[in-house]
């Protein structure tokens, strides 16, 4: 009965081990991949900031495209001339800071925290209706072919009904007339265009159209993952633990064990989190985030993976101390013992 005992143990062990790697890998996974934070530290350690004007731009042509609707800049501007827009009008903290809180946004969905998620244009509008803003959009129109008499005309008419905006190069002595146009258009764009722009919409908490159902669920499991490996702890020590020493070893390598795979795991597993990561992105996460926004959070799993497997050096190597501790114990107690009888 004894030796069934430890045999079982031993496996209880081993399943320890398993499950004990898993937890250190999916609970901090659960902490760290949904907080906007760890993807601000890697958007920043990466230099993603610089290239956020083309991502948010085409993020805010999906949002309106997808709700029915249409660009409303001067002439129906394309995405192309959107994100030079946004390129020339926002100062790099500005865009650092509309970046920032359109992750928090997003992340604040989520985590439950939000029942939607928006990108504010509030800045975008201010610099748009701004000396800036003219100048952007002279820049775009100076980049563009000449204006034919008809093309100038017709974007006179336009600029001063509100109507469509002709984007063509002016002649350098009809550009002191095309500028005011220009504010004009610029300022009318600037009253319709909306303060936000909704990148997740709203839906009924906890329904069957609730597209973070599948997400939670995952989430949950990973939360839970820890509770294995206590269970397993808690069979070894019912099965073979009789007194101090057994304890000792029996709880001591197990966790020197699983301190030793966590640590080696922490050094070169970057591409299994970030693998874990993506998995988890493509299969819930698509159907979520805007596929611009999301493929470039990608470009960031293995900065956030880094800072996944931080905490999970630390709680190796905390494992580590305490298992070979514990060994050590077990054999000075056994030592003890063998000399007291001698």
């Amino acid at each position: 009965m004894q030796t069934i005992g430890k045999i079982l143990a031993g496996i209880c062990a081993i399943l320890f081990v398993i499950t004990g790697v898993a937890a250190l890998l999916l609970f901090n996974i659960e902490r760290k991949a949904f907080l906007s934070e760890s993807y601000k530290r890697a958007f920043e350690s990466q230099n993603i900031y610089e290239r956020m004007p083309t991502v948010l731009a085409s993020a805010i042509s999906e949002s309106l495209l997808g709700n029915g609707t249409e660009s409303p800049a001067p002439g129906q501007l394309g995405t192309s001339n959107l994100i030079s827009i946004l390129l020339s009008l926002l100062p790099p903290q500005e865009i650092k800071t509309l970046t920032d809180t359109t992750l928090d946004s997003v992340f604040a969905y989520l985590n439950g925290d939000a029942d939607s998620a928006v990108i504010s244009l509030a800045s975008l509008k201010l610099y748009l209706a701004s000396p800036a803003g003219v100048d952007a959009i002279v820049n775009i129109l100076e980049d563009q072919p000449g204006c034919t008499a008809e093309q100038l005309l017709q974007m006179t008419i336009g600029a001063l009904t509100g109507g469509e905006f002709i984007f063509c190069n002016p002649p350098p002595e009809a550009m002191g007339l095309i500028r005011p146009l220009v504010e004009t258009q610029l300022q009318l764009t600037a009253g319709v265009f909306p303060d936000q722009i909704t990148l997740i919409p709203d839906v009924q908490s906890g329904t069957q159209n609730d597209p973070r159902r599948g997400l939670n669920r995952i989430r949950a499991v990973m939360k839970i993952t820890p509770v294995l490996p206590l269970v397993f702890i808690l069979c070894i020590t019912i099965l073979a633990v009789r007194n101090l020493t057994g304890w000792l070893n029996w709880w001591g390598y197990p966790f020197l064990m699983t301190g030793a795979i966590g640590l080696v795991i922490s050094i070169v597993g970057v591409p299994i989190v970030g693998f874990i990561i993506q998995t988890i992105l493509e299969n819930q996460g698509a159907g979520i985030i805007s596929p611009t926004l999301l493929t470039t959070m990608r470009e960031t799993l293995n900065a956030v993976a880094r800072q996944i497997l931080n905490p999970v050096a630390i709680q190796a190597l905390i494992l580590i101390f305490l298992g070979f501790g514990m060994i050590l114990g077990a054999f000075f107690l056994t030592r003890r013992a063998q000399l007291s009888k001698t």
